[in-house]
């Protein structure tokens, strides 16, 4: 087998691993920890979303590392300091340390092991078939909500949060490390005298890699693509819809307790909606090869806009239903194709660098988004106004993503 498509599933498992346990697991971590310590939703959603500000600071640099060293190391790396940090973040008492050790710790291993190496070490081993590849990685990470979220509320109800950390710290040394180790290669398939998305055999090449010419793209560097207005109308498009899943998966389960819902069903529902995402990637990066990634992603934004204003009127398990398949289908086809098109229109070498500066800018929504839901709820007692004014952006994201055309490679 196509040794890429390893490397499509060792980051299938890492992503299901690491974005159920800090990226959706964090809705299940919120209610304990504000039952401890009596801080209000507004200071838990600034303090998990320090997360996307240190992304948004590291994502830069943490590209130009992965493309400079190659997504291994950077890997096995990250996946240890986000362990450490996950141990440290049992000993925190006040927000301000559990701002830091979450946000900051906790966050620089898993952004930079999760979605930036990753999705570069499968983007630099296909062409053709990169869309349904990065579909297949973006499966792995939305099966990290029905499959370790339940585990996380149990070990939570039944042990504690604590206990729940600490399962999460050792599972992840355990699984992820020789995943990365073996199955992520640092370079190109050309350096190995493979052809992207597999096939015959090419001359092992030394120094500079090529690029097959059957499968030829023009590579853009970072400062070409920054000069582009396509980059930027994509950027604008990205960001906007950016922090609407991490509004959702942060404040899903208390709004959904709010309004009634059991906890462990509320847990459920969030496990339900990861779950519909599940068919979307593959679906979505289907439509993208036929229909192209721009009008695949202005589809997936309108769906999660949708999607949300069924959420606010939602008081029955129909509308919660309505919900879960819009939603979840939407941001379920955003994630692989939104991955692609940067490969697309900039191509594969600096890859990794442009991701890091599209995660610079999109930090801002997933920083403001869920605060602002936060705060919304602690003046108003109700979620309605911040999920009805995202929605808005969310539609506001379809503009701008239908501006962005594919750039034309420099004279």
């Amino acid at each position: 087998m196509y040794f890429g498509w390893y490397t499509v599933l060792a980051g299938a498992i890492i992503s299901c691993w690491g974005y159920g346990s800090w990226y959706y697991g964090m809705s299940a971590l919120f209610m304990p920890l504000i039952s401890e310590y009596g801080w209000t939703r507004a200071q838990l959603s600034a303090a998990f979303s320090m997360r996307s500000i240190e992304g948004g600071l590291e994502g830069p640099f943490g590209g130009i590392l992965i493309d400079k060293y190659g997504p291994r190391i950077v890997t096995v790396v990250s996946t240890i300091i986000s362990s450490v940090g996950l141990i440290l973040t049992l000993f925190v008492r006040d927000i301000w340390q559990f701002v830091f050790v979450w946000g900051f710790v906790v966050s620089l291993g898993y952004n930079l092991g999760l979605y930036d190496t990753v999705n570069a070490a499968v983007a630099k081993w296909f062409i053709r078939k990169r869309s349904f590849a990065l579909s297949l990685v973006t499966v792995g990470g939305g099966l990290g909500g029905p499959v370790i979220v339940p585990i996380m509320t149990w070990i939570i109800v039944d042990y504690g949060w604590r206990v729940a950390l600490i399962f999460v710290a050792l599972s992840s040394l355990i699984i992820c490390l020789p995943l990365a180790w073996f199955f992520i290669k640092p370079h190109p398939p050309e350096y190995y005298g493979l052809r992207p998305d597999g096939g015959t055999v090419i001359p092992k090449l030394d120094g500079d890699v090529k690029h097959d010419s059957g499968h030829e793209e023009y590579d853009f560097t970072a400062r070409q693509a920054l000069k582009t207005s396509s980059f930027w109308m994509m950027l604008t498009a990205l960001t906007l819809n950016g922090g609407t899943l991490a509004m959702v998966t942060m404040h899903q389960m208390p709004y959904l307790e709010d309004i009634g819902v059991d906890v462990m069903a509320a847990a459920g529902i969030l496990g339900l909606m990861a779950t519909m995402s599940l068919p979307g990637r593959p679906i979505f990066a289907w439509i993208a090869d036929r229909w192209g990634e721009k009008k695949t992603l202005v589809l997936a934004f309108a769906m999660k806009a949708l999607g949300l204003l069924v959420l606010i009127s939602a008081r029955s398990l129909a509308q919660i239903t309505l919900f879960v398949i819009f939603f979840g289908l939407g941001y379920g086809g955003t994630m692989p194709v939104s991955s692609s098109i940067r490969a697309s229109y900039f191509g594969r070498k600096s890859y990794a660098t442009i991701t890091g500066y599209t995660t610079l800018f999109t930090a801002i929504t997933n920083i403001a988004y869920p605060i602002f839901a936060g705060w919304s709820y602690d003046i108003s007692g109700s979620y309605t106004t911040a999920f009805a004014f995202v929605a808005g952006l969310q539609a506001l994201a379809i503009i701008f993503m239908l501006l962005a055309k594919k750039p034309k490679p420099p004279a």
